[in-house]
C-alpha cells in the first residue's frame, strides 16, 4: 500500500472490523477487544482499510504527558498499533505510525511513545529505546509483616488514588500523566475480583486483581515513604495463605523491592518502551532538569538548539551551526532526553560527541531516576 492511504476515525458501525483485527494481532477475545474498545473511546481509534472496505491496520492514539524531573512533556501513546495477518510485512505500519505521529504534533505533542512488537520496524519510524517496563514477583512467605499501617477498602474510582498517583509521578521519570483511558484499562474487567485500598493518612495505596490463584496482582500502587512501602507490603503478607506469589510493576530503583528482605523476589519481565521526539524545541522547553542554572548548545542531527536553565525556568532558542555544542544522532537524542542512557555512555556509544566538560555538564542537567512507565500501554 502506497503512502497515499486515507487514515480514518472510527465510528460505531468499525467497532466490531476493528475488535476483530485486534483478536487476530494480540489474541484478545471477542469480549476483551470490545472491552479494550469502549475502555480507551471510539474517539481515539485511527485505521486504515483495505481494497475490499476492511481494516488492515489500526491503533489508538491516546494524548496525554510524561513526567520528567517533575514537569510535564505532552506525549501520545500510540497504542496497540494491529495489522491484519494477510497484510504483514508489507509496510503498512511505518507510514501508519508516521502518520499517527503528524497528527500527535498537529495537536501540541512533543514526543510519542509505544511499546513495539517488531524494533526495527518502529526504528525506521524514528523511535528508539527510551526507558523500561518492569515486572516484578516476590513469594508473599518472604513479605515483611512487621507494619501496622492500616488499610481500608475504598471505590476503585476513589479520586484519592488519582491525587496520590499524581504525586508519584513527580518522584520518579517517564511515568504517565493518565487520561481516562489509562485509568479505564487498570479498572478492566474481571471487576469482581478487583479490590482498591487505601492507607490512614493516605500515604499508600493499592489496586489488587484477585482473579488468579496462582498469583496476586498489584494493578496500580503508591507509597509515599520508605515506611508506607514495608506498610504496604505487611499487608501483602496477609494474602500469603491465598497467593503464593504477587506481581507488581516497579522501577528500576523500586520502593518495594527497597523493602524487601535480600531473598524472596525476583525480575518476571522486563521490555523497553520505544520515544519518538516529534518537536525537539518544546520537548526541552517543557521538560524539567537536574540543575538550576546551566546553558548548553545541542546539534541533533542538523538542527542546533541553546538550552538555557536559569532559577528553574527554561529557554530554548536557535542557535548557529558553528561555534561549540554537543553533537548527538536523533536516536542518541532521544535516550539522552528521557535519561535512558547517560551523555557519557553515549558518547562512548558514538552517538554523541563534545567537550569533556561539556558532556559532564550534560550529565548533569539530565540526570535523575531512570525512565519507566508503570503499566503497559
Amino acid at each position: 500500500m502506497k503512502k497515499n492511504f486515507k487514515i480514518e476515525p472510527a465510528t460505531t458501525k468499525d467497532v466490531a472490523a476493528i475488535a476483530h483485527l485486534l483478536s487476530c494481532a494480540f489474541g484478545f477475545s471477542k469480549a476483551r477487544s470490545q472491552e479494550y474498545l469502549a475502555n480507551i473511546g471510539l474517539e481515539t481509534l485511527r485505521f486504515i482499510r483495505g481494497e475490499d472496505g476492511r481494516p488492515v491496520v489500526c491503533a489508538g492514539l491516546l494524548q496525554t504527558a510524561h513526567v520528567f524531573h517533575r514537569k510535564p512533556v505532552k506525549a501520545a501513546n500510540i497504542v496497540h498499533v494491529a495489522v491484519a495477518p494477510e497484510r504483514r510485512g508489507q509496510g503498512l505500519a511505518v507510514p501508519f505510525v508516521d502518520s499517527l505521529c503528524d497528527e500527535a504534533a498537529k495537536n501540541g505533542a512533543a514526543i510519542a511513545t509505544l511499546f513495539a512488537s517488531t524494533r526495527p520496524v518502529y526504528r525506521k519510524a524514528g523511535f528508539e529505546l527510551a526507558g523500561h517496563e518492569l515486572v516484578y514477583e516476590a513469594e508473599t512467605a518472604a513479605l515483611p509483616s512487621t507494619s501496622r499501617l492500616a488499610f481500608g477498602r475504598v471505590e476503585l474510582d476513589d479520586p484519592r488514588l488519582v491525587t496520590a498517583y499524581a504525586e508519584k509521578t513527580l518522584r520518579e521519570a517517564g511515568l504517565l500523566v493518565r487520561d481516562a483511558a489509562h485509568w479505564n484499562e487498570l479498572r478492566r474487567a474481571p471487576t469482581d475480583a478487583l479490590a482498591a485500598y487505601l492507607a490512614e493518612g493516605e500515604t499508600a495505596y493499592l489496586i489488587l486483581d484477585m482473579g488468579d490463584k496462582a498469583r496476586l496482582v498489584i494493578r496500580d500502587w503508591f507509597a509515599a515513604s520508605s515506611e508506607a512501602a514495608l506498610g504496604l507490603l505487611s499487608f501483602l503478607a496477609r494474602f500469603r495463605s491465598v497467593y503464593p506469589v504477587v506481581r507488581w510493576h516497579g522501577a528500576p530503583h523500586d520502593d518495594l523491592v527497597a523493602a524487601m528482605p535480600d531473598k524472596g523476589w525476583r525480575l518476571a519481565h522486563q521490555e523497553e518502551w520505544l520515544l519518538r521526539v516529534l518537536d525537539p524545541a518544546a520537548a526541552l522547553r517543557q521538560r524539567g532538569y537536574h540543575v538550576d542554572h546551566a546553558r548548553l548548545t545541542f546539534r541533533i542531527g542538523e538542527a542546533a538548539l541553546q538550552v538555557e536553565v536559569s532559577g528553574g525556568a527554561v529557554e530554548v532558542r536557535k542557535a548557529g551551526t558553528s561555534g561549540p555544542a554537543v553533537s548527538v544522532q536523533p536516536t542518541g537524542f532521544v535516550q539522552l532526553f528521557t535519561g535512558f542512557r547517560s551523555a557519557s555512555k553515549l558518547a562512548h556509544y558514538g552517538l554523541l560527541a563534545g567537550d569533556s566538560a561539556d558532556i559532564r555538564r550534560c550529565d548533569q542537567l539530565f540526570a535523575g531516576p531512570p525512565p519507566w512507565v508503570a503499566e503497559h500501554f
